[in-house]
């Protein structure tokens, strides 16, 4: 079975006058919820990430890393800024067939929007929340609309 780690990037400074949302850094608060999820969900082996590439995304990443003993596989993509859910599952579609867990770094409302197409349940995601969904698919290629159960919610304040 595999499984899908949804998380929402930390929590961000808000952005400053002429600063692009793309270039918002985590707050401290960020960096440490960010850093409890990888604490409360050790890195494991056939796991893997895919990340937005903006600056509190790329940066919750390493607040991940920082917690494990390992780096797993990761791809830092520009089409993940922003995604719908229907971009998400694309990308998720592409997957290493090795990969037996995957970790997505984003943002809403795509993020939230992609537990409810996979899994029929709405949650509204708030900063560091991580949402785990068990893929009822043979491999990565066959997500979609319904491939999914809802396995827990962790919302990040709690971490």
């Amino acid at each position: 079975m595999l499984e899908l780690l949804l998380l929402r990037h930390g929590k961000a400074e808000p952005a400053r006058i002429g600063q692009r949302d793309h270039e918002r850094p985590l707050a401290e608060r960020g960096r440490l919820e960010a850093h409890r999820q990888g604490l409360a969900f050790p890195c494991r082996a056939g796991d893997a990430l895919v990340v937005s590439d903006a600056v509190r995304t790329q940066q919750t990443l390493q607040s991940l890393l920082d917690a494990w003993d390992s780096v797993p596989p990761h791809h830092i993509t520009p089409t993940g800024y922003l995604a719908d859910a229907d971009t998400w599952m694309d990308l998720i579609g592409m997957t290493d067939a090795n990969t037996q867990r995957l970790w997505v770094v984003g943002h809403n409302p795509g993020i939230s929007d992609l537990v409810l197409k996979l899994t029929g349940d709405w949650i509204g995601m708030s900063t560091a929340d991580v949402v785990h969904i068990e893929l009822e698919v043979a491999d990565w290629s066959g997500i979609g609309k319904g491939s999914g159960r809802l396995k827990g919610h962790h919302p990040g304040r709690n971490a």
